[in-house]
């Protein structure tokens, strides 16, 4: 039985019950693609691999980092950028004025041990990229110069320079400006009240909602919200951690801008999702207690190219077992497309920490409250 050899996610998402899938002619390599471009992150990580047709049991083969990557040097991969509709190549690096190609440097990332060979190989590059234009993705062959896959895809802007406003931070005069609560935490607006400054879901029952506003290119939204805590142990180290809330993803219409999108959440679910969250990771040797530190309100917003992509490949709810897949990649399979990020980060009301503290869910937890002392029964 002829099987088809994906790489670590292109067999999760690709993959079908049909027992036979016959995309390629026996032995013939295609290149598989998975790159999701984010001008706002320092490090860009394309990972490229191998996919073919053979006569092995395909997870035997998975395991084989020889059969799902690339020798060394094998391959060269590139970007260059392009202005909409323009097909002369443009600057690709801010900061350097005369750059029009990166090449992007490859290395072996090690992951988690599991079904398939933890051996990796990317492709990445630090160069910053512009927020404008596309970018275009070209894999060669190192030996011949011959391109042997392709993909050219637009580039996205983030939030927080597109005029996003969003609730669960304070807007000052400049709509486009955010107040930033990362360590050590400088009160960038002295004059505002703690209301305004702080973030509290200490109403068990409130609803509360995350908004924010569509950007240009863009049509696929996920929001995290991110809790920061401190272990304090027993030696009087402290160990930083973090824990997520997801929301579902939101579809954004890309003939308009600035339509607010929002998510919702009923603040218990807050305690609840922490407990399961936290316990999940383990119990802690030593532990002392914990400290509430701050939250982190983070929104990725994706290009058509990336929505179509986890549309396409969600879960299936049905017994049917043909499922089309989806692929944006000249000359291989995958996706090549992009992202951006904004990330707000919000100091805690007094309030807040102490019920966190004392909630039913999280009583067990150890936190303390704002006095720095653990409290002796759960709230009501």
């Amino acid at each position: 039985m002829k099987q088809l050899l994906f790489s670590t996610l292109v067999i999760v998402v690709f993959s079908t019950c049909k027992n036979k899938l016959e995309v390629l002619a026996p032995g013939k390599e295609m290149v598989s693609v998975y790159g999701i471009l984010d001008a706002t992150q320092l490090t860009q990580n394309i990972r490229i691999n191998k996919v073919f047709l053979n006569e092995n049991d395909a997870l035997i083969s998975a395991k084989n980092a020889n059969e799902i990557n690339y020798a060394p040097g094998e391959i060269t991969v590139s970007l260059q950028r392009f202005l909409t509709g323009n097909s002369i190549p443009q600057l690709t690096t801010i900061g350097n004025s005369s750059k029009t190609e990166i090449v992007l440097t490859e290395t072996v990332s090690t992951t988690e041990d599991g079904v398939f060979n933890n051996l990796q190989r990317i492709w990445q590059t630090t160069d910053r990229l512009y927020r404008n234009g596309e970018y275009k993705l070209m894999i060669k062959k190192t030996a011949t110069g011959d391109i042997i896959a392709s993909s050219q895809n637009v580039i996205i802007d983030s939030l927080s320079t597109a005029g996003a406003v969003m609730p669960f931070v304070f807007l000052p005069s400049n709509p486009t400006s955010f107040p930033n609560y990362l360590p050590p935490f400088i009160d960038q607006y002295t004059g505002l009240t703690p209301s305004t400054r702080y973030i509290d879901y200490s109403n068990f029952i409130k609803t509360n909602a995350i908004k924010f506003k569509t950007i240009k290119n863009a049509k696929v939204y996920d929001v995290i919200m991110r809790f920061h805590y401190i272990d304090s142990l027993l030696d009087n180290s402290v160990v930083n951690h973090f824990v997520d809330f997801n929301f579902n993803s939101q579809k954004g219409n890309l003939s308009k801008i600035d339509e607010q999108l929002s998510v919702e959440f009923l603040a218990n679910d807050f305690y609840t999702n922490l407990e399961r969250e936290i316990t999940k990771k383990g119990p802690v040797a030593n532990l002392k207690n914990r400290k509430s530190y701050y939250m982190e309100y983070i929104v990725f917003a994706g290009a058509e190219s990336l929505s179509d992509f986890l549309e396409v490949n969600a879960p299936s709810n049905t017994i049917a077992q043909d499922k089309p897949y989806f692929t944006n990649i000249t000359g291989g399979v995958g996706i090549f497309s992009s992202r951006s990020t904004c990330s707000v980060s919000k100091k805690l009301d007094n309030l807040f920490i102490d019920k966190i503290a004392c909630n039913p869910s999280t009583f067990p937890l150890l936190f303390c409250n704002s006095s720095g002392v653990k409290p002796s029964t759960a709230c009501p």
